[in-house]
């Protein structure tokens, strides 16, 4: 019986030898819905766009684009918003990275309502996370990001990927902020 569980154990730990470690060159795109606190049924949807690129072993290039938008009570609703950044991963193991990341952040809110404009603002964000190669076809991650635009704003993400082919993988990725959950799912090219 000992030898069994051991085995197990060790046939699962083994797993993670054959894994890569996690790439920054791909780029991916999804769908996002968003669920905001006392917001009634207001619940935004949309897609978003994002790339990585590394530079070297170490430090890499990322960039996101997204809109999300309803129609209530005839009122259109819009927010797009954009972030671009450098980031550096550290090798924990041979398939877990840690990373850190700084970004500048942008947002534009988009009301089309007689009397009542859209309105911009920009500011910074940092992230810190680990990203898992568990097998040759699942990666797991997970971040803290702070962004400070007028307000701070604290945010935890947690998201998978299963890879069909060291090429494409469809994923899932779910984020819990202060005042607002976001839900994506993606599907995405490593190069």
């Amino acid at each position: 019986m000992k030898r069994t569980i051991i085995a197990s154990i060790l046939g699962a730990l083994s797993l993670n030898a054959f894994a890569a470690s996690p790439s920054y060159d791909f780029v991916k795109a999804g769908y996002v819905q968003a669920d905001i606190e006392d917001a009634g049924d207001f619940e935004p949807t949309g897609f978003q766009i994002q790339g990585f690129k590394s530079l070297n072993e170490s430090v890499y290039l990322t960039g996101r684009y997204g809109q999300l938008g309803e129609d209530v009570a005839g009122v259109d609703i819009d927010l797009d918003y954009a972030s671009a950044g450098i980031g550096y991963r550290y090798g924990l193991t041979a398939n877990t990275d840690f990373f850190g990341e700084v970004t500048y952040e942008y947002v534009n809110l988009d009301v089309e309502l007689d009397g009542i404009s859209g309105e911009d603002d920009n500011g910074y964000g940092v992230t810190a996370g680990i990203r898992s190669m568990l097998t040759e076809q699942f990666e797991l991650r997970g971040a803290i990001r702070y962004i400070d635009i007028e307000e701070d704003d604290t945010a935890f993400e947690i998201g998978a990927d299963y890879f069909f082919t060291p090429q494409f993988s469809f994923g899932a990725t779910y984020v819990i902020a202060d005042d607002v959950d976001l839900l994506g799912v993606s599907a995405r090219y490593t190069f």
